[in-house]
């Protein structure tokens, strides 16, 4: 949006537009910046973009944003007296009127759009496609994991009308949600990842998880493409209404893209597909499926699997995304950005797979969101601590913790190797226990638990120990 001015965006979104008594240079023929809808994040030149929540109003904190440079504030039912030098656009709902400029920044571009969903792996792969296509291509991605009707919206201001490409994440908590997502990027490729049991406290069932990522294959126009994981069940069935083409990625013979000889060692996965040797800089073979789909977008695209396996090799994963450290002799795990039960076993086999002269230690945290299931649920994740992953030490935080536990000590984990906390605090407040040289210890835990807290604890110069 390089060339959007106030008087465009005026234009575009309605409202009321208020230049300050001492207007800006260019007046209404001012450019419009980056567009910022936390006001501590506003620089210089942004635009702050109020937007009201359930328990907040962005226009209170205009003035915030003016103070730190914003060149604009867009506000949503109520007067806000511009800074000098700046302006100030008042509308009746600043959502509608974020998602209205998103619309007009999507027509302006002819580029291609790519969506991707599923219940994990979502941020990886949707990297791992902006990676592979803009080692050829000019494009855009959304920042970070704005998947969201907020992120979404932001995500699409990123687009330029000269780029060939711009990949998005959608997500969702309830039935409908992607489908208006969908609507609002309209994309001609989808990537669903795989389906998994979360969020089934709004969904009841994975079912229906799987019904709603697939608002994404119903929403792809006859001549798009859906890219979709092959060996999932789930997957298969709620993909028979397609309009669109479909390429099938996985391991087993069924599938357009095989994978064969895989292999994940030392922060590598490797794996050969059409005699073709791949290698990318991740760690665990989960993350299999959003290599594949990267390569089907890149073929969709015209590259060729020499070119992509070239940009693979580059790919650089996101923080807090099985990202291993290592203090004093010992590996941190860090895997702490979120945490449902398919995204927990396939840590715990990361860990399993790890070659440990020390101690496995799994320190979790609550899974979220999962209804009736909760107490299930967390008593399969106590189990699998023992019988699929073999740790030696088990921490389990939050309201479930004692689930956690109650699950790995059936399966025969010691009672004292395993510890129940009921606060994340109460645990880096101990100083009983010290991690030692050889050890590997996996950290990982719904966003609501903020499990990075121990994971930052672990480089103090005197670490936390466990």
């Amino acid at each position: 949006m390089r060339e959007l001015t106030v008087k465009k965006l005026h234009e575009i979104v309605g409202g009321r537009l208020r230049l300050a008594t001492l207007p800006p240079r260019d007046g209404e023929e001012a450019r419009v910046g980056h567009v910022v809808t936390d006001s501590r994040q506003v620089q210089r030149s942004d635009v702050f973009w109020g937007l009201t929540g359930t328990r907040f109003d962005g226009s209170n904190f205009a003035e915030e944003a003016y103070s730190r440079g914003a060149a604009g504030a867009v506000v949503g039912g109520r007067y806000v007296q511009p800074a000098p030098g700046c302006w100030s656009l008042e509308v009746t709902c600043a959502q509608e009127a974020l998602v209205r400029l998103a619309r007009w920044n999507r027509e302006r571009m002819a580029g291609t759009v790519v969506a991707v969903t599923g219940s994990v792996g979502k941020t990886t792969t949707r990297q791992m496609i902006h990676t592979v296509l803009g080692s050829r291509l000019c494009g855009s991605t959304s920042p970070r994991n704005f998947n969201n009707h907020v992120g979404l919206p932001l995500s699409m201001l990123g687009m330029e009308p000269e780029h060939d490409y711009c990949v998005l994440e959608l997500g969702a908590s309830a039935a409908g949600e992607i489908g208006k997502l969908a609507a609002l990027c309209q994309p001609s490729i989808g990537v669903l990842t795989r389906v998994g049991d979360a969020h089934l406290g709004t969904f009841g069932s994975i079912e229906a998880v799987a019904e709603a990522k697939a608002e994404l294959i119903a929403a792809l126009p006859p001549q798009g493409w859906a890219v979709l994981a092959g060996d999932d069940a789930q997957v298969r069935r709620v993909a028979a209404g397609a309009k669109s083409k479909i390429v099938w990625c996985g391991r087993s013979l069924d599938n357009d893209l095989v994978a064969t000889n895989i292999e994940s060692r030392q922060g590598h996965l490797s794996f050969t597909l059409d005699g073709m040797p791949m290698c990318v800089n991740v760690w665990g073979r989960h993350h299999l499926i959003g290599a594949l789909s990267a390569v089907a977008v890149g073929r969709i695209f015209g590259m060729d699997n020499r070119e992509i396996a070239r940009a693979l090799a580059e790919f650089q994963p996101p923080p807090m995304r099985c990202q291993i450290t290592r203090v004093g002799g010992a590996t941190i795990i860090d895997d702490t950005y979120n945490a449902s039960p398919v995204a927990m076993r396939a840590a715990l086999e990361l860990l399993r797979d790890f070659d440990a002269p020390g101690r496995r230690i799994v320190v979790c945290g609550d899974m979220r969101e999962l209804g009736e299931a909760t107490e299930k649920l967390h008593r399969t994740l106590g189990d699998q601590v023992v019988t699929l992953c073999g740790a030696d030490l088990l921490v389990a935080c939050g309201d479930h913790a004692q689930d956690v536990v109650a699950g790995a000590r059936a399966a025969g984990m010691p009672h004292a190797r395993s510890v129940a906390c009921r606060e994340l605090d109460e645990f880096l407040a101990r100083d009983d226990v010290s991690l030692r040289p050889g050890d590997v210890v996996l950290v990982k835990g719904s966003r609501a638990m903020a499990m990075e807290r121990l994971v930052q604890r672990f480089h103090e110069p005197a670490p936390c120990v466990v």
